[in-house]
C-alpha cells in the first residue's frame, strides 16, 4: 500500500454522510494519536443521523406537550375532576343547615346527605389523583417512543457500516475471483453477503419510520413526519438511594393504591351507614367488605415494594453494566489508534482499519442506548405507577 494513501483517510463516511478525517503528522505517513472518532453524539447534531437531510428539531417537552393535547384518556380524566366538583359542590349544598353532633363533629339528621357528601369528597380526591396518573403515563409513553427512534437510527447506522464492509469484501473478492484466485461459491456467498446487507439496511429504514410513527401517533402529528429528536440522554451515576425509606415515600404517593384506600374508606363508609332494612345478613357481609379491602390494600403495598427493589437491582446492574462498556469503549479506541498507525505504514489493509472503527461505533450506540434504558430505569423509580 502507497504510503501516500495515508494522507487523508475517510472512515465509514458513506453509510453517515459525515466524514471522519485523519491526517498524516508527517510526510513519512505517522498517524496523529489525536485523530477524530465518530461518536453517537457527532453523528446526530443538527441533521438527520440516516439520510443528512436537515430536519425539524423536536424537543422531548415539545413532543409530551403535543401528546398531553391529543390525548383522550388525559381529556376525559380532566372533565371527570371537574364533573366530580360539581357533584362535591352540589352534594355540599343538600348538607343543608342540618345541626351538628359537636362530640363527634357530624351532621346528625340527616344521614343520606351526610354519606353522599363523604362519598362525593373521595371520588372528587380520587379523580385528581387519576387526572395526574393519565398524565405521567403519557409523559413516560411519550418519552418511551421518543427514545425509541434513537435505538432505531443506531440500528440503520450499524446496518449501513455493515453494508459498506459488505461491499468492499465483494469488490475484493471480485477481483480475486478475476485472477483465478478465489472459486466461484466462494464469490457467490460474498455477493449474497451483501445482497443480504442491503436488505438489512431496508428493513432498518422501515422499522425507524415505523418508530416515527408511532410517535407521530401520540402526538397527533400525520405519519411520515420526521423530525431531530434533540434530547439525547447522558449518562449520569443514579445519586444512592435508600431504597427502603424511597419505597415508604411512594407508598403514600401511589395512586393505584390510594384506589385501594378509598375502597377501604367506601366499605368502612357502607358500615356506618347501614340501612338495617336491608336485613342482618346484608350488614355483615359489608363488615366483610371492610376486611376484603384491607386485605387487598395490604397485598398491593407488599407487590409495589417488591417491584421497586426488583427495579432498583435493575438499575445498578445496568450501572455496572454502563462502567465495563465504557473500559470496552477505551480498549476499542487503542486498538483502533494502532490500526490507524498500521495502516499508515501499510503493515495492514484498509479492511481491519474498518472493521475496528465499526467496533469502536458499536460500543458507543450501545452505551447511548444503555444510557436511554437507565434514564426510563430512573423515571420507572420514581413514578411507578406511570408504567
Amino acid at each position: 500500500m502507497k504510503q501516500k494513501a495515508a494522507a487523508v483517510l475517510l472512515v465509514l463516511s458513506f453509510s453517515t454522510g459525515l466524514v471522519t478525517t485523519v491526517q498524516a503528522d508527517s510526510p513519512s505517513g505517522s498517524m496523529s494519536a489525536n485523530m477524530s472518532v465518530n461518536s453517537s453524539a457527532t453523528a446526530t447534531s443538527k441533521t438527520s443521523s440516516v439520510t443528512g437531510q436537515a430536519l425539524p428539531p423536536l424537543t422531548l417537552k415539545q413532543a409530551v406537550e403535543w401528546a398531553q393535547t391529543n390525548s383522550y384518556n388525559t381529556r376525559t380524566a380532566e372533565r371527570d375532576v371537574e364533573r366530580r366538583r360539581l357533584e362535591l359542590k352540589n352534594a355540599e349544598k343538600e348538607l343543608g343547615n342540618s345541626p351538628i353532633d359537636y362530640i363527634d363533629n357530624e351532621y346528625v339528621d340527616n344521614e343520606t346527605s351526610w354519606r353522599n357528601y363523604s362519598s362525593s369528597t373521595l371520588s372528587y380526591l380520587a379523580s385528581k389523583k387519576q387526572a395526574q396518573y393519565a398524565k405521567d403515563q403519557i409523559y413516560f409513553n411519550v418519552m418511551k417512543s421518543y427514545q425509541s427512534v434513537f435505538v432505531a437510527e443506531n440500528q440503520v447506522k450499524n446496518d449501513l457500516e455493515a453494508l459498506e464492509i459488505a461491499q468492499a469484501e465483494e469488490k475484493i473478492a471480485l477481483a480475486k475471483f478475476a485472477r483465478g484466485k478465489l472459486s466461484e461459491y466462494a464469490k457467490n456467498e460474498s455477493t449474497q453477503a451483501r445482497v443480504q446487507a442491503e436488505q438489512a439496511v431496508e428493513q432498518g429504514k422501515i422499522a425507524l419510520q415505523k418508530s416515527r410513527d408511532a410517535l407521530n401517533f401520540l402526538m397527533g402529528q400525520p405519519n411520515g413526519t420526521a423530525y431531530e429528536m434533540v434530547d439525547r440522554p447522558v449518562y449520569k451515576e443514579p445519586k444512592k438511594l435508600d431504597i427502603e425509606l424511597h419505597i415508604q415515600q411512594l407508598t403514600d404517593m401511589n395512586p393505584n393504591l390510594w384506589k385501594l384506600e378509598d375502597s377501604i374508606k367506601t366499605s368502612v363508609l357502607n358500615v356506618r351507614y347501614f340501612d338495617f332494612n336491608n336485613g342482618a345478613g346484608a350488614y355483615d357481609l359489608a363488615k366483610m367488605d371492610v376486611d376484603t379491602a384491607k386485605e387487598e390494600l395490604a397485598k398491593g403495598q407488599k407487590d409495589f415494594a417488591e417491584s421497586l427493589r426488583n427495579l432498583y437491582a435493575t438499575v445498578k446492574e445496568n450501572q455496572k453494566k454502563y462502567v465495563q462498556l465504557e473500559e470496552s469503549l477505551r480498549t476499542a479506541k487503542e486498538a483502533l489508534e494502532l490500526s490507524h498507525k498500521k495502516w499508515a505504514r501499510g503493515l495492514i489493509i484498509e479492511m481491519e482499519l474498518k472493521n475496528n472503527q465499526l467496533k469502536v461505533n458499536q460500543i458507543e450506540r450501545q452505551m447511548e442506548e444503555l444510557a436511554i434504558e437507565l434514564d426510563q430505569n430512573e423515571y420507572t423509580l420514581n413514578k411507578p405507577w406511570s408504567t
